[in-house]
Formats: C-alpha cells, sequence, structure tokens
C-alpha cells in the first residue's frame, strides 16, 4: 500500500486531517474533531481513535526475500516523503535499514520508505537486500576503545599546520622538517587546540600528526600532547544494581580523593575507604536540629554526609508524558540522572560551567544529535578549537549548548566547561542512545521536530529549581514546572 503525499502540510491542516506520529515516523491520519475547526491544545477536545497501520509487505517493485534496504551512498533522511520535508537525519551508504511504510510524494521518482527508527528515504538510493537490517554504529569504536580514536593537546603556540602538496617533490631548504613528504607550512594555530589523528608519517627524522579526515593537515608530534580520555561511568539504577533514588556519589570534603565509612551513625570505629564519584544508596538518615550529619549506606555502615553528593528523585518538567525518556542535570551536585517517566534509571556526575562561563538554567529539548561534532569559540576573547567531539547532543540552538564527551579531563563532579554539560566518553554514549531522537546503526546524525521532539533536558539550581522553557522546547507546548 502507498499514499500519495501533499507537500509542507501542517499538523492539523485545511482538509482537516490530524497527522499522528510515533517517534518520527508518521503512522496514521485521522480526522479532526469540532466539525473541522482547529481546537486549541487545552481545548480538552477528545482525540479520535487512531489506527497504527501495521508493518508493511515488501510491494511488489521489490523481490521476494527482501529483508532490508542496503544504501547505496550517504542519504538524508527527511520527515515526511517529500524532498522539500525537514531533514532529520543522516544515514552512512552500506548500512542496511528496515522500513516499515511505503509512500509516494515529490522529488523522488521511486517510493518513499519509511525507516526505522524514524523518516523518510529516497527509493532511488537503495537496493534491496535478502540480509537483516544491520550497520555500523557511529562513531565506530575498535575493540577496547572509549572514543574513536587517538587525540591530542596542541600545547605548542603558533605551531603551523602543514599541507600535503602533490607536485611538490622536495621542500624548500629553509624548511627541513618537510623533507620528503612534500609538505608545504601553512597557517599557525593559536588559542586552545584540540585535535584527533587520523593518520601519522616521518617527514625529515619528525613524526607528523594528520589532523583532518579529508585535508592534507599535518602537525608536528612534537606540538602535540596526547590525551588519556577518562574511564570514568555512572550507574544504572533499578533492578541492574539495586540502586534507587536517593542515592549519592562519594565526594570527600577538603578535596581527598577517599572517604572513610564508619560502624555507626556517630562513632562506631571506621570500616573501610571508598573512592571519590562511588555510587553509594540512601538507606536512611541521621540528622541533629534538622541538619543532617550522616547516611547509613548498608548494613551497620555510614558516612558523614559532608563526604557524599546526593540525588534526590524529582518529578518530571512539564512536557514529559507517560514513560519520555528525559534528563534532569541539578547544577549544585554536579549530578545529571537520566529518567524514564518518574523511573530514574541512570545517574552520574557530569562537569557544567565555570563561574565565568556558566550553563544557563532552564527547559530544552535535544534537537540535533551529531555522532562527532567540531566545536570552536571563543573563551574570553581567547580562541578555542576541538575535534571531532563524540556523541554531542545540542539542547540549545540559540546558544550552541549540548551535552558532549570531554576526552580532555577526568574533572567530572566539578564545574569546569564553557558552558555545555561536559560528560566521560562511557555516560556520552550511553545518553546519546537512550534520549530521542533515536539514533540507528549508520546514523551520523538525526534531529528533533515539532512533529516529533527531542527528549527535555532539565537543568536546575537551589537558586532556580523551577526553571523556564527556553529555547525549541517553547515551540512545544512545553510549560515551565516541576522539580
Amino acid at each position: 500500500m502507498r499514499r500519495r503525499w501533499h507537500a509542507r502540510q501542517p499538523a492539523c491542516y485545511d482538509e482537516c486531517v490530524r497527522l499522528v506520529v510515533a517517534g518520527t515516523m508518521l503512522v496514521a491520519a485521522v480526522a479532526c474533531g469540532d466539525g473541522g475547526k482547529k481546537a486549541a491544545p487545552d481545548a480538552g477536545v477528545a482525540t479520535p481513535p487512531v489506527t497504527v497501520v501495521p508493518p508493511m509487505k515488501p510491494p511488489s517493485d521489490l523481490p521476494p526475500g527482501t529483508r532490508s534496504l542496503r544504501l547505496v551512498s550517504t542519504v538524508k533522511v527527511r520527515l515526511f516523503p517529500d524532498d522539500k520535508s525537514r531533514q532529520i537525519g543522516t544515514i552512512a551508504g552500506d548500512t542496511r535499514i528496515g522500513w516499515r511504510d511505503v509512500a509516494t510524494g515529490p522529488g523522488c521518482n521511486k517510493p518513499w520508505y519509511g525507516v526505522i527508527p524514524q523518516g523518510f528515504v529516497c527509493g532511488a538510493f537503495v537496493e534491496p537486500s535478502t540480509k537483516p537490517p544491520g550497520g555500523v554504529e557511529l562513531p565506530r569504536l575498535d575493540r577496547d576503545e572509549i572514543v574513536p580514536g587517538v587525540y591530542g593537546q596542541v600545547i605548542e603556540q603558533g605551531t603551523n599546520i602543514y599541507t600535503k602538496d602533490p607536485k611538490q617533490k622536495t621542500a624548500p631548504a629553509s624548511d627541513p622538517l618537510a623533507v620528503e613528504a612534500g609538505l608545504v607550512k601553512g597557517r599557525p594555530l593559536l588559542g586552545s587546540v584540540k585535535v584527533r589523528q587520523f593518520a601519522t608519517m616521518t617527514a625529515g627524522g619528525k613524526q607528523f600528526w594528520k589532523i583532518a579526515a579529508r585535508e592534507e593537515e599535518w602537525l608536528p608530534a612534537k606540538a602535540i600532547r596526547e590525551l588519556k580520555p577518562s574511564s570514568y561511568r555512572g550507574t544504572r539504577l533499578g533492578d541492574d544494581t539495586g540502586l534507587t533514588l536517593p542515592m549519592a556519589f562519594v565526594w570527600p570534603r577538603g578535596g581527598g580523593t577517599k572517604a572513610w565509612t564508619r560502624g555507626a551513625a556517630k562513632g562506631g570505629g571506621t570500616r573501610r575507604q571508598l573512592d571519590q564519584r562511588t555510587p553509594v544508596p540512601i538507606l536512611e538518615k541521621h540528622e541533629v536540629e534538622g541538619k543532617v550529619l550522616a547516611y547509613r549506606i548498608g548494613d551497620g555502615e555510614w558516612i558523614d554526609a559532608a563526604n557524599v553528593r546526593v540525588a534526590m528523585p524529582v518529578r518530571p518538567p512539564a512536557g514529559v508524558k507517560g514513560s519520555d525518556r528525559w534528563i534532569d542535570i541539578d547544577l549544585d551536585t554536579q549530578i545529571l540522572v537520566a529518567y524514564e517517566g518518574d523511573l530514574p534509571v541512570y545517574a552520574t556526575l557530569v562537569a557544567t560551567g565555570k563561574k565565568d562561563t556558566p550553563t544557563e538554567t532552564g527547559i530544552y529539548r535535544i534537537w540535533r544529535k551529531a555522532s562527532e561534532a567540531d566545536m570552536k569559540g571563543l573563551s574570553g576573547e581567547d580562541p578555542y578549537s576541538v575535534a571531532t567531539v563524540p556523541w554531542t547532543q545540542f539542547y540549545s540552538p540559540e546558544r550552541g549548548l549540548a551535552l558532549h564527551t570531554a576526552y580532555w579531563h577526568d574533572k567530572f563532579g566539578t564545574p569546569g566547561s564553557r558552558g555545555c554539560t561536559n560528560l566521560s566518553p562511557i555516560d556520552a554514549r550511553w545518553l546519546y542512545f537512550f534520549t530521542d531522537p533515536q539514533v540507528g546503526p549508520g546514523w551520523s546524525m538525526a534531529a528533533g521536530a515539532v512533529e516529533a521532539p527531542g527528549s527535555v533536558v532539565r537543568v536546575r539550581s537551589a537558586a532556580d529549581p523551577d526553571p523556564p522553557v527556553r529555547g525549541y522546547a517553547a515551540k512545544m507546548g512545553d510549560e515551565g514546572g516541576g522539580g
């Protein structure tokens, strides 16, 4: 079965048909109520019954036994079957995708296929395959890697990039570093610069890093300090670990790295040392005159309240419905908790904005995900450039704020960013695949839309516990509240 689509129709348009979206897959069209009038969102008009379209059988132009559609090149995923419709994703060539729907529409001389998990691709870029859907997770990780490759910090200010000139057999005598490689000295790098290693070579007796995926750009290895990404990870909550909220992360007072537990709320002798950032349950609290002095974290085991950061359960903000996935960030404790509705499922420590570049409180929605993203800007008057940041989730297009990997430090639990929320690589990857919009194998980008928005992100503090809606979350009809 195929459906004919009209381009650029709003969600409840003149013919009075409402588009019903699951994820970003349009699954049905139903008549609007109230005699064709457009009801206000809070008017209390009952929604007509919705019939979800079941998985489609292969259309007649696909051979029997077709189990997936192989992409013959990198393709754009559209929200609706129309090449003018908003792009909501990019899928790499050679990925085999599953489909749920077939439609005809403008801009494609073959069927549009509704793909899993969301959107439509033009059939001109696919070929039938008897293999099941499958592809490579992006960014691609080799076995035992926690980030996709090797990264470094440029430690010599003004270091020049070298470019490779295939016509040049020898370098100028004034530049012995480029002998044997046909390299030409280019622009200097200024400010704080982090690079990724795409290849290495030796030229003129010196090691060079290739720092661009496609361009021939090279840096002397002696000007780069290799970075060691953090192996820190948060903790699952629920049946996997037995942990739930309230829970805490060990954070020793005075900047120490270990904290002692004891056998009683007061006194009781020491029992064991726990490392900083160790997750512990909160089973009971000991208070004196309304002040919590200690928490029980096990049978006959207590820890001073001054040695932990506590995560308490909170109510979902407006905009979260049912079991929607969303994220809560507490700037005071530097704790992020991932929820499904009112059920906490993951907790970790993060690094939000420094005092001079604070992270702004608010209720946001993830509007774009990128498997890797280059980040550039100014820190005060100083430029900075960070190459290929994996698992980036932008939630404020106006300010360019994001949840993203920080492969250059291990200070999670301490503010230290330029306004974004820094995550360890393991946490960033987990959250990237947890939130909406969903990202399938081969997807290098996914974007939310008004018709199918990304997950809610609430950033709050004791000074602003009930922050306002900001950015494109306001277009979703979200209202402030919760907490």
